[in-house]
């Protein structure tokens, strides 16, 4: 009886685990009903396109500062999980945010991350933009990170959610919206510094976050979160549903 019931825990443990786990990679918009941003972001800039005097201007100005405590953050601001988003954020935030404080604040984090992720897929895929360092074969600050067929440099993946990051935490904590986006800004930064992006990568990041971030307000389970989220932030607990009473 006993090794039934040490077996069923453990089932139902590992059941939870694994539930919970889903949830927290679960984005809130499936694939194919993601705006398709390839429909309309505009072509990166070509070798010969004035506009990639910009691009290599930006490039120059990243390898520059490399050396620097700036270069430092950009190396740091490489390895992005929700943990990480926390970290950085907080020092502007009104209090510290971290997993154990604030779940629901994470859990919609996460879950942002993994719609980001699925959703700029398609016009990473449809546009294949080499990256600057594969362009100029120079090293980057993250040479871990380096790949010589990854050719997926427009929009940059790290600017987006970066972006989409500061929205979702500028409609929870208004009242620091100028430093939580420029450090969401800084991030986008940072990928130009690394040696990943282009300044046109990181422009389209940009604006692919907030397509992404409009579209998500459409949908009722995000907007659920976020205000659960926001609510947790100011230590307020949700309103309970309302019972109601059968007549008699």
């Amino acid at each position: 009886m006993r090794l039934l019931l040490t077996s069923t825990f453990l089932l139902v443990a590992t059941l939870s685990f694994a539930q919970s786990q889903k949830d927290e990679r679960t984005p809130f918009i499936a694939p194919e009903a993601a705006p398709k941003l390839e429909r309309v972001l505009p072509p990166p800039p070509g070798l010969i396109d004035p506009r990639f005097y910009d691009d290599w201007t930006q490039y120059q100005w990243g390898l520059s500062v490399r050396d620097s405590e700036r270069g430092q953050q950009a190396r740091s601001d490489a390895f992005l999980n929700t943990f990480y988003f926390m970290e950085r954020f907080s020092p502007v935030m009104d209090h510290p945010v971290t997993q154990e404080a604030n779940p629901k604040l994470y859990l919609l984090l996460q879950r942002a991350h993994a719609t980001e992720w699925t959703s700029n897929a398609s016009v990473k895929a449809y546009y294949h933009r080499v990256r600057p360092y594969q362009q100029f074969k120079e090293p980057t600050l993250v040479p871990e990170h380096e790949s010589p067929t990854d050719y997926s440099s427009y929009p940059s993946g790290h600017t987006m959610v970066s972006w989409l990051v500061g929205m979702i935490l500028t409609a929870i904590d208004p009242q620091h919206t100028e430093g939580i986006m420029k450090v969401a800004y800084e991030m986008g930064q940072s990928r130009v510094i690394a040696g990943y992006h282009y300044q046109s990568d990181i422009e389209a990041g940009r604006y692919s976050a907030s397509i992404l971030f409009a579209r998500l307000c459409a949908e009722p389970e995000f907007m659920t979160l976020l205000e659960q989220a926001r609510l947790e932030f100011n230590g307020i607990q949700s309103p309970r549903p309302k019972i109601m009473k059968r007549r008699r």
